[in-house]
């Protein structure tokens, strides 16, 4: 068995942290866990090492190591933490999800994310569904202290964006709520879709829940409802689509979506984040059949169904 070098210890010292580290990966302990809905848990942490964290986007990425079942959490090093991870051996490795934080207390050390909950099926499902106040897991997070370029988040309107299209499921429900509490002043129109699982499952969004349109799936395959929704928009670039029929697009079984916008422009700007397969179906609705161009659309693939990405 395999076991981290001394150099893996962790760094506590906020002297020690350097402004050209964009991600820190810190530790945090359970102070909380409540259910949101019939298919939602929320967790809320407290970080452990005193150091500063930030967020830089509404969408903002953070990545969880989630220890093994009957392991205690391995304690990878503040920095390079990747390495070192890759040396433990297989079943002492923790799995490693990407996840968007819902809310964050910086004075106070503290941060919230919402997991759907899908009991015992899938590491990160699991570890929400048995977590208890005091356990704790190592989270990559932005630096407060870096210096460099924000990475992390697609969420990049138009300065003067005035139209809005934002499309998402229960995966990126917790993004898109930050979203929706902060939009820009110049946004007139602004379609949200979102399709969850159950009813009842709009409490997960708590104030915002009367600014989105929701899509029960009630057991369709993820995506259905949800690419349907692109003929209710009341945005002028997507009004071809209420005249087009079997826009059913071909998906390769090995195909990722992640196309998020690298500059964008104009008076139009769609983010989706779903189910893969679904995001290729809208993508190629949005730049094919309303010829919308690449600086307009942000599309990302948070997960697939019937295969899992680590």
């Amino acid at each position: 068995m395999s076991s981290l070098p001394a150099s893996a210890e962790l760094i506590s010292s906020k002297s020690s942290i350097l402004p050209d580290a964009a991600y820190l990966l810190m530790t945090f302990s359970v102070i909380k866990k409540q259910r949101l809905s019939p298919s939602f848990l929320r967790v809320t942490f407290v970080n452990d090492d005193g150091l500063d964290f930030a967020t830089w986007g509404p969408d903002q990425r953070v990545k969880l190591y989630l220890p093994k079942p009957g392991h205690t959490t391995p304690r990878l090093p503040l920095t390079d933490w990747n390495s070192f991870w890759q040396k433990l051996d297989v079943d002492q490795r923790p799995s490693r999800r990407s996840y968007t934080v819902r809310y964050i207390r910086p004075e106070v050390g503290e941060l919230d994310i919402d997991f759907v909950d899908h009991g015992v099926e899938g590491p990160a499902s699991a570890w929400a569904y048995h977590a208890a106040v005091g356990d704790k897991l190592q989270i990559a997070i932005p630096n407060a202290a870096y210096a460099g370029k924000p990475i992390g988040f697609e969420w990049r309107p138009p300065r003067d964006v005035s139209r809005l299209l934002i499309m998402g499921d229960e995966t990126s429900l917790p993004a898109i709520c930050n979203i929706m509490s902060d939009l820009p002043a110049s946004a007139k129109t602004v379609d949200c879709f979102v399709e969850v699982p159950k009813a009842g499952d709009d409490a997960a969004a708590g104030d915002m829940a009367s600014r989105i349109t929701w899509l029960t799936r009630d057991g369709d395959p993820p995506g259905t409802k949800l690419k349907k929704a692109l003929g209710y928009s009341q945005i002028p670039e997507l009004s071809r689509l209420k005249h087009l029929h079997g826009l059913e697009k071909t998906v390769a079984p090995d195909e990722r979506m992640w196309a998020p916008a690298a500059k964008t422009d104009g008076p139009f700007y769609a983010w989706v984040a779903a189910e893969g397969s679904a995001v290729k179906y809208i993508r190629h609705a949005l730049m094919k059949d309303c010829e919308l161009p690449k600086s307009a659309v942000s599309m990302m693939g948070y997960w697939y169904f019937g295969r899992t990405f680590h």
